[in-house]
């Protein structure tokens, strides 16, 4: 069974493993190797201390292992992140996540929720609801990544 839940400093490395591997696996699609590589080299287990004291990062866990997480920065109406292990896809476990991060955005009084996917995961986004509001480049230290801003009108 499947559990969502705010992520504690405990889980940061398991939370980092699951990101490189969510995206070397699930962006191949969509991004070359240079751009992969540009891009998890970035990752380290430390850069997600602030989102865990700060900010809200759920976890999805199941039986004691976490299998996907996503991160909400409620003061600026943003979802930061939103990834699940390659492993677990097509079990709603996003959905859930995402579902988890629009109620908390609610009930901080968040009116509208904004977001830059990735290019695979654009269907997902607009699937929940999300409407396209611009294509760009995310610019990293060692290239760019296209991406895509998303938003949705909370309930």
């Amino acid at each position: 069974m499947i559990t969502i839940r705010k992520a504690t400093l405990k889980n940061r490395k398991a939370i980092w493993r699951l990101q490189i591997l969510a995206i070397e696996e699930t962006c191949k699609s969509h991004y070359s190797q240079e751009e992969i590589q540009a891009w998890t080299r970035l990752l380290k287990p430390e850069r997600y201390d602030n989102a865990i004291c700060r900010k809200e990062l759920f976890v999805a866990e199941e039986h004691g292992s976490v299998v996907g997480f996503g991160q909400l920065d409620s003061e600026n109406s943003r979802i930061e992140e939103l990834y699940v292990h390659p492993g677990y896809t097509g079990r709603h476990i996003g959905s859930h996540i995402l579902q988890a991060m629009e109620s908390a955005a609610a009930k901080a009084g968040v009116k509208t929720l904004h977001l830059t996917a990735t290019l695979n995961a654009v269907p997902f986004y607009e699937k929940a609801g999300y409407s396209m509001q611009l294509y760009r480049k995310y610019l990293l230290p060692s290239g760019q990544v296209a991406c895509v801003l998303l938003a949705r009108e909370l309930p």
